[in-house]
């Protein structure tokens, strides 16, 4: 089985494949390029199996680490199961190791089948629906401005100013991460602005007459900018009965809100997956408890990077992180079963982590546990 990056002529082969594996229309006439990387498993010279990639850098822990998203990955319905997809994450995982990638994220559509290759379903967000009527509490507010394009570095600015306060939240650099055409493709971005004229909040959305206004990203510095954002909101109660917001997860600001509000409904719509691809760096880079603790993992991973036990002694917020091939340990984690307790926030103790697949616990693994406790975790991102 090859595997590689596909060539520009090669374009129309992976989109077709695609159409394929998601029963989405090809046209010949438009569907011949790509606009990112793809990877590409070829079988006898044919390619059967591709998936896009792209980079991002990704806040975890107030640190800066090289992150990857995969998407699209599809094959070819006749030529599945002979390896095409594994070939694919085996040669990702290679070149996360070779290009200094800490962390891969996808969407995917079988939890079971991802933790195949190392990936735990995490950062499970939901929407919540909130009645118009029932906003009544929060002054309607103009100060607001719609982002034309011009105001990029100031936005741009203020969204990894927020990444840095949510692990996994992504950075961004691109124009293409923002809509700067609100009138042609009816996706709108308001910047909200404090008594000094300055950007402490945002909200994107669109607006599904006569249902549903839904803001597909919000953030927000203080209550203030919480509460004018919803308040400019209100303004569309004239045309939609419902406000809808995406990506929210368990103690968000909008959900403690929320939860005092009337006739709020709450949707839950998966999640996305994470695997681990270089630990020790993602261990180094986690923020640890003052008072002095040391633990050891047992990673069980069949990456060789990842694959040993990695011994940990923190104090005053740092740790020093060495690995070893043989000895005691404190806990053994399957990859999934890391990604899972290093990355979703989730802050589980010894009594919980014993239900998740893949934990192990040998020993008092208590200052672990300290190590890794509730954080506000929100993966967002917006693929250019």
């Amino acid at each position: 089985m090859e595997v590689r990056f596909i060539k520009p002529e090669e374009a129309a082969d992976f989109l077709k494949i695609s159409a394929a594996s998601f029963i989405w229309k090809f046209d010949k006439e438009i569907d011949n390029k790509l606009d990112m990387p793809v990877l590409g498993a070829f079988h006898n010279k044919k390619l059967i199996a591709g998936a896009e990639i792209y980079n991002h850098k990704c806040n975890y822990c107030g640190n800066i680490i090289n992150t990857l998203v995969l998407d699209g990955i599809c094959s070819q319905p006749e030529y599945r199961r002979i390896g095409g997809v594994k070939a694919l994450f085996d040669e990702v995982c290679k070149t996360a190791i070779e290009n200094d990638i800490t962390v891969g994220f996808l969407s995917p559509f079988s939890i079971s089948y991802y933790e195949k290759f190392g990936f735990a379903n995490l950062n499970r967000s939901f929407s919540i629906k909130v009645p118009f009527n029932n906003l009544s509490d929060f002054e309607r507010s103009n100060d607001v401005e719609l982002y034309t394009g011009e105001q990029f570095n100031e936005l741009c600015e203020f969204h990894n100013k927020c990444a840095q306060k949510e692990n996994l939240m992504t950075l961004r650099d691109n124009k293409n991460q923002f809509c700067d055409t609100p009138l042609e493709s009816t996706d709108y971005t308001y910047i909200h602005r404090n008594s000094k004229g300055e950007a402490d909040g945002y909200v994107r959305f669109k607006v599904n007459r006569p249902n549903e206004l839904v803001a597909e990203e919000l953030f927000f510095l203080t209550p203030d900018a919480l509460s004018g954002i919803i308040g400019f909101l209100r303004n569309y109660d004239g045309i939609v009965k419902t406000l809808v917001v995406k990506k929210q997860y368990t103690g968000s600001p909008f959900a403690c809100i929320a939860d005092r509000i009337d006739n709020t409904n709450y949707e839950f719509t998966g999640g996305i997956a994470a695997r681990i691809y270089n630990l020790k760096k993602l261990l180094e880079n986690n923020v640890y408890p003052e008072k002095h603790g040391k633990f050891s993992i047992l990673s069980l991973d069949t990456s060789e990077q990842n694959n040993g036990i990695f011994c940990v002694e923190y104090e005053n917020g740092k740790a020093t992180v060495t690995k070893r091939n043989s000895g005691d340990y404190d806990i053994a984690l399957t990859p999934s079963a890391a990604a899972r307790l290093l990355l979703a926030g989730e802050g589980h103790t010894k009594e919980t982590a014993v239900f998740i697949d893949g934990v192990d616990l040998k020993n008092n693994a208590d200052d672990f546990f300290r190590a890794f406790p509730y954080r506000p975790t929100h993966f967002i991102e917006y693929i250019c």
